[in-house]
């Protein structure tokens, strides 16, 4: 199974892996190395559908239950400059450097169709159209 996101290069130079923290998980939460999350109620959920504002990328895999209590996971904390290697839901040679935001989908895929409240900007592609280098342009903590 491909990581859903993967630390690629930071724009900014160095190319020094994201820091990652331990943070408190949401209740009823499947995540796994690579998916993208975000703040909820204070404990990091995982992304789906209108993806707003990055929180990080998992960097260790966790499931909680119903009434977890918010047990610590590591995060690797997203931070402006920082570039991901992510998949996209059709071909994306149209949208590199587009201009535009993109959501994800249920998969943790980057859907180049859904253009409305999105934080994921296409910055080149990868090794096929599908295979994309994307930047989050909006950060819980940046």
């Amino acid at each position: 199974m491909p990581i859903n996101f993967d630390f690629a290069y930071d724009l900014r130079g160095g190319n020094n892996v994201p820091i990652s923290k331990d943070f408190p998980i949401a209740d009823s939460q499947t995540l796994v190395v690579g998916d993208a999350v975000v703040l909820s109620a204070g404990k990091v959920a995982k992304a789906s559908g209108t993806f707003g504002r990055a929180f990080g990328v998992m960097a260790e895999a966790i499931t909680t239950g119903a009434a977890a209590g918010g047990p610590l996971a590591r995060v690797y904390v997203s931070q402006p400059g920082q570039v991901w290697r992510a998949t996209a839901t059709a071909a994306a040679t149209s949208h590199v450097l587009a201009g535009r935001t993109y959501d994800l989908n249920s998969s943790q895929l980057v859907d180049v169709a859904d253009t409305t409240g999105g934080c994921i900007q296409i910055v080149e592609l990868g090794a096929t159209t599908t295979a994309i280098y994307v930047v989050f342009t909006a950060h819980e903590l940046a």
